[in-house]
């Protein structure tokens, strides 16, 4: 999948991978809502780390044009 940037030690990959772990501790966190049966927690909390993982991509993008 092309990302519009070359992973590796560069700003952008840098941007993403820093949405991207927040991303997953979001991800964990509706998986916890999840476990414990709570289907708006788990609801709010895939649909956060889906934004962040998109804004990061976004991000990354525009880093990598500048």
């Amino acid at each position: 999948m092309d990302l519009g940037f070359d992973l590796g030690a560069n700003v952008p990959s840098g941007v993403f991978t820093l949405h991207a772990v927040i991303a997953v501790v979001f991800l964990g966190l509706a998986g916890l809502n999840g476990a414990k049966g709570e289907a708006i927690g788990l609801a709010i909390y895939l649909a956060m780390a889906g934004m962040i993982a998109l804004v990061g991509l976004l991000a990354g993008r525009i880093v990598a044009r500048r």
